[in-house]
């Protein structure tokens, strides 16, 4: 649990040294910086990264350049930054799942803990629980648990496939709940959408909901985290219905090779929390449809620590691992 987390107590020794508050066009040690994107161009996670990266390259003299490189969940981006120079001139921008769930799936060719630094959260990606419309029974999160309860294992769910976050969240909510159901994986999430809106499946755990949820489609019947989404502020959190432990958001979030200089990680952590503070960098990323959420690199990192130890039990208990 303590892979990464000593790192952080020199890095965030140094912060006194940069007490200006504005950071633009400050000094960088190097002239240009690859970002890499572990996606393909045009998704949400390939936006957020251009969006950092354009605002990264408008607070230093260096240009920060989106470089793409997906493949195998995300994995082979991530293996090339963790495997990158130590100089600043590498950044990662992930998601969470490739650091915390895709190494317990196979193999990745580098430790997501030890070979790669947690900069800085910058957005997250909401995910809600809905039910479809053919059910008059599932009214809400309370009904819900209770019919899965009275008759266990008659609850079907879809994902997109064996293994995909959409899969592994599900189970993650139904082990805490103490519901059993079928989980039926389809090509696609707009399979899923449809099977949900058709009866054939009774639930999904997705961002693919939220549209239908908008279009009165389908049944709100609980958001992840611990915050409510502003647009649909009468669904509860699973938080506050009890489960707290549950983890089914998306995170996006700043990575660099482990051994970067601290000064580097420190001028990146402040101008990624200062964006944070900025409305017109807020406003890009909720464009690009995810949530402004900065999180430091300290308590992000102790958080990756405990959903990688999280996921690696419950793959585990799932035959996945």
């Amino acid at each position: 649990m303590n892979r990464i987390i000593g790192a952080f107590s020199a890095v965030f020794a140094t912060v006194g040294m940069f007490a200006s508050p504005a950071l633009a066009q400050q000094d960088y040690p190097v002239d240009t910086v690859t970002v890499i994107v572990p996606y393909a161009a045009g998704g949400a996670g390939d936006l957020v990264g251009r969006i950092v990266a354009n605002e990264l390259s408008s607070r230093f003299t260096a240009n920060f350049i989106v470089e793409n490189i997906g493949g195998a969940s995300g994995t082979i981006g991530a293996e090339r930054a963790a495997r990158a120079p130590a100089d600043g001139s590498t950044l990662l921008l992930a998601g969470n799942a490739i650091i915390t769930t895709a190494p317990h799936l196979a193999s990745v060719g580098f430790d997501p803990l030890a070979d790669l630094t947690a900069v800085a959260n910058v957005s997250e990606a909401a995910r809600m629980l809905a039910a479809t419309k053919t059910m008059p029974a599932l009214t809400d999160f309370e009904a819900f648990v209770a019919y899965g309860k009275a008759h266990p294992g008659e609850l079907n769910y879809g994902s997109v496939g064996v293994g995909s976050t959409g899969h592994i969240a599900t189970v993650d909510m139904l082990n805490s709940i103490g519901v059993e159901a079928n989980h039926i994986a389809y090509s696609g999430a707009a399979e899923v959408v449809q099977a949900v809106l058709s009866g054939d499946i009774h639930f999904m755990l997705d961002a693919a909901a939220i549209a239908q949820v908008r279009q009165d489609a389908m049944t709100p019947l609980a958001v992840p985290g611990s915050e409510r989404m502003e647009e649909f502020p009468d669904v509860p959190t699973l938080a506050e219905l009890g489960h707290p432990s549950i983890r089914g958001v998306g995170i996006q979030m700043v990575m660099a090779p482990s051994g970067t200089p601290p000064e580097i990680l420190v001028v990146l952590e402040r101008a990624l929390q200062d964006a944070s503070n900025s409305s017109e960098f807020t406003e890009r990323l909720i464009r690009a449809g995810v949530s402004p959420r900065f999180i430091s690199g300290a308590d992000l990192s102790m958080a990756l620590e405990q959903e990688y130890d999280h996921y690696e039990q419950l793959l585990t208990s799932m035959g996945l691992k």
